[in-house]
């Protein structure tokens, strides 16, 4: 565990008692599409058992928002997917939907009619870019907006940007960072008509005098970036103007 994510676990999270290990071998279950049941296999109740082992009964509140919740809650369940067997293992609280792991340890988060989709490459990974927005979320910021077509990764100059954060990054959830600033695309939604991915794209300063720099270099690195769209700041929780950026003390253009 990082030295970040230590510090922002210790003083928010909360850790409830795991399934026990024979319980989970005992009554793991694999659910077909029609609901019928049989005796899970026996990778991914092993995969169940790590996950719990090590992340079950974690909760905490990441900005003081709705809880993320780890576990297998209650009955442990597994069903197929186009990524392999995985499990309900996650309650995100800042979607308000289930989110599946996968027997690998990569998380997925199911949409109904819409194919999985690969969010984190390991809950550690998830836990790491948590920590990192907490870290930064009230630093003065800008949120703009790329698309893409299915499937695909924005393209990115980074040397136009701080270095990558290793730890943090996943398939979307993707972070730029040093001491004075941090760039965050992150996957806002895959279900739009006509089809297109749409990313969000966050710049953070420690100083705000410096906001214009950073994110004309982020627009540098990422071609075709608009203002978002949206004119609420999920991060502050109030309404910011387009193309405006939010800043701890006030609103600046």
């Amino acid at each position: 565990m990082s030295r970040r994510l230590r510090d922002f676990l210790e003083p928010r999270a909360r850790r409830y008692a795991p399934t026990p290990a024979d319980r989970i071998r005992r009554y793991a279950t694999l659910v077909d599409d029609a609901g019928s049941e049989r005796p899970a296999d026996v990778g991914i109740v092993d995969a169940m058992i790590r996950f719990e082992e090590r992340y079950g009964g974690l909760c905490y509140s990441p900005r003081d928002g709705n809880d993320h919740e780890y576990g297998l809650f209650g009955h442990p369940t597994a069903h197929r997917t186009s990524h392999g067997l995985a499990f309900p293992g996650i309650l995100d609280g800042s979607w308000t939907r289930r989110v599946d792991v996968l027997a690998d340890g990569r998380t997925a988060m199911p949409i109904p009619r819409m194919p999985h989709r690969v969010i984190d490459r390991s809950i550690d990974q998830r836990l790491e870019a948590d920590a990192l927005l907490a870290g930064v979320h009230r630093w003065p910021h800008l949120v703009l907006r790329t698309t893409t077509r299915p499937g695909a990764d924005p393209p990115v100059a980074e040397e136009h940007l701080p270095p990558r954060a290793h730890r943090a990054t996943g398939p979307a959830d993707m972070w730029w960072f040093d001491d004075g600033s941090a760039v965050n695309l992150r996957l806002h939604s895959w279900w739009t008509t006509p089809r297109r991915d749409v990313w969000t794209v966050r710049c953070f300063v420690r100083d705000g005098g410096t906001l214009g720099r950073t994110a004309s270099a982020v627009r540098a690195a990422v071609p075709d970036l608009a203002t978002a769209a949206d004119d609420w700041c999920s991060l502050c929780t109030r309404f910011v103007g387009p193309g405006q950026a939010c800043e701890p003390a006030g609103l600046v253009t």
